[in-house]
């Protein structure tokens, strides 16, 4: 933005608020009543008449109270005419500051899975879309995917964090509908910088190429909106396969052959040259992104829009702080003034002490470098964009972040006990999954069951409810079995023992003789001894079997658990194809990549 100094007449005086000009009446009647009041201060007044009076007063003194009250009254009236806002300058502005606004569009076609570009295209592209939103500092910015049809993943936002959080969940397996339609995808792109009624705005694409059939209906779209286009060419010539998705072969075309898609880049160029869009190849490093941002930026200056835009109005200057200044000196003037040199001392003291103890947080404590920079919600942001939860967790002051970076992190109950149920649908539905994942599975159960009372049909409730409830099931059969298995085994042993104290008796009653006592002994102590080996053999494979049931238990219990989706991704591939189901387009026989 710039601005031109105009000349400064002295008949353009004026104060740009002069409503708080009144409040100099209370300081000068205020005033006038404190010097009538100093006047009066001495009981004499009322018996010595006023042509004597003034001799009886030590004149230094009565100076100085008087001098002390009209030099507060200058103070405050100073003040209040800087608040008020004299102006004599202007300065030429333009007419309007066009924030910047721009559309990522992402191909999310199979052909972008090729690996001619390791790791693959759609990785390269994705590392690429992180660095436009790194080096987006300011005005908006939105994410537009695009396959066999077009979807919003993000309107325009200021907080380009909450884009960067979506972008490793983006694949190709997330879209709805095969093919590719960069024609629909470029007007939702328009259409999103229209709704937000920007004159202005780039959309930058990145794209392993496009059908020729696509080519002009995209020139046309780009020309009638004046938006800017950039093109981030994704590929090589000579192309690669797409692998499947099970890693088990390439795709095929309807004939068999191994589909080879390669980069399109005539059909792009032919594009940019039409509508003096930038065009680039991807790099391994930042030269395509800067070169870019310098199309756009040339583009911006030599549009019709920035022309407008030159076109300047007056605006006063508020040139009230200089009389500040007048006030600190008044200020200093009646700290100098006072009646000794300790007291003036004191007074400075106070007047320094004072200034810093505001300028100090209280209470002192460590602040690190982000501190001074940074809020600690931007801090927390920063730390759960690079995948450091706990951290986050710790700085965020908003709850529902900071239970969200608990979940991440894999600390499930503290985020549930985050989780507020009664903030939103979401916020119930974060709680139950929260309390799913640590395995209170009947809370769980209740919450989402409340859920579906205020929303029957959410999707992921009802497909989570029924998991937690197959789960409980399970539980109570594997209770069930543990609970009969130990039924059956103390039947066992009491039938066993029974066996063994009819089979003594028996021996006890056919011994007569001592010999036979004797055998009789040694045999019931051979006997116990194995009884007692028995006992703990037993017991040593009923520790065993409990503990295999309780790790079967586990195992089951976390495999349904690992069922319950928490995958970003699928969110978004349920989303987009309700919005699919939605618009009722037909696909039409066509490329699939």
């Amino acid at each position: 933005m710039w601005s031109v100094q105009m000349p400064i007449e002295i008949t353009d005086f004026h104060f740009l608020r002069p409503y708080l000009l009144w409040l100099l009446i209370p300081v000068l009647l205020i005033v006038f009543y404190l010097k009538h009041s100093a006047r009066k201060q001495s009981a004499w007044q009322n018996v010595i008449s006023p042509h004597l009076l003034e001799f009886l007063f030590v004149s230094g003194e009565k100076n100085k109270v008087r001098s002390s009250i009209w030099l507060v009254g200058l103070l405050a009236c100073s003040i209040i005419i800087a608040i008020s806002g004299p102006s004599v300058r202007q300065k030429a502005v333009p007419v309007f500051e066009t924030e910047n606004a721009q559309v990522i569009l992402l191909d999310l076609s199979l052909s972008m899975d090729a690996t001619d570009i390791k790791p693959s295209r759609l990785e390269r592209a994705k590392f690429k879309l992180l660095d436009v939103l790194n080096q987006t500092k300011e005005g908006t910015v939105a994410l537009v995917v695009y396959a066999g049809d077009a979807f919003v993943i993000s309107p325009l936002t200021s907080d380009s964090n909450t884009i960067a959080n979506m972008v490793p969940t983006l694949s190709t397996r997330i879209m709805p509908v095969l093919g590719s339609r960069p024609d629909v995808a470029i007007n939702q792109s328009i259409e999103l910088l229209k709704n937000a009624k920007h004159t202005r705005g780039s959309i930058i694409w990145l794209t392993d190429g496009v059908e020729s059939k696509f080519v002009d209906p995209i020139i046309s779209s780009v020309q009638q909106s004046h938006y800017q286009l950039s093109i981030l060419a994704v590929g090589t010539e000579q192309g690669a396969p797409i692998p499947l998705p099970d890693g088990n072969g390439f795709l095929k075309d309807n004939s068999g052959a191994i589909v080879i898609p390669k980069l399109e880049a005539s059909s792009l160029i032919e594009i940019s040259e039409k509508t003096n869009a930038g065009y680039v190849k991807l790099t391994a490093d930042d030269k395509d992104i800067e070169y870019l941002q310098r199309h756009q930026q040339w583009q911006a200056e030599n549009s019709d829009e920035a022309e407008e835009g030159n076109q300047a109005l007056s605006r006063w200057i508020d040139d009230g702080y200089w009389i500040i200044w007048l006030a600190l000196s008044l200020l200093l003037v009646k700290i100098i003034r006072q009646p000794s040199g300790q007291f003036n001392q004191v007074n400075i003291g106070i007047t320094v002490l004072l200034t810093f103890g505001l300028m100090t947080p209280q209470p002192v404590q460590a602040v690190s470098w982000d501190d001074l920079w940074f809020t600690k919600n931007q801090q927390a942001d920063k730390a759960y964009a690079q995948g450091n939860y706990e951290k986050a967790a710790e700085l965020y002051e908003n709850q529902q972040w900071q239970a969200t970076s608990q979940y991440r992190n894999g600390n499930f109950a503290e985020a549930a006990n985050n989780f507020d149920p009664e903030q939103s649908i979401q916020s119930l539905y974060n709680h139950a999954t929260s309390m799913a994942k640590s395995q209170q599975l009947q809370p769980a159960l209740d919450a989402y069951n409340q859920l579906l009372e205020k929303q029957p049909d959410h999707e992921d409730a009802q497909f989570n409810k029924k998991i937690i409830e197959d789960m409980l099931k399970q539980q109570q059969q594997q209770n069930q079995q543990q609970k009969d298995q130990e039924s059956d085994q103390q039947n066992k042993d009491q039938q066993s023992q029974d066996s063994e104290s009819d089979s003594q008796e028996q021996q006890k009653s056919d011994e007569n003789s001592e010999q036979q006592q004797e055998n009789q002994q040694q045999e019931q102590q051979q006997s116990a001894e194995e009884q007692e080996q028995q006992e703990a053999e037993q017991k040593e494979m009923e520790m065993t079997e409990d503990q295999r049931n309780k790790s079967e238990k586990d195992q089951a219990l976390e495999h349904w658990l690992e069922k319950i989706p928490d995958d970003p991704g699928g969110l978004l591939r349920r989303k987009m194809y309700r919005e699919y189901q939605r618009r009722g387009r037909q696909q039409k026989e066509e490329k699939l990549w």
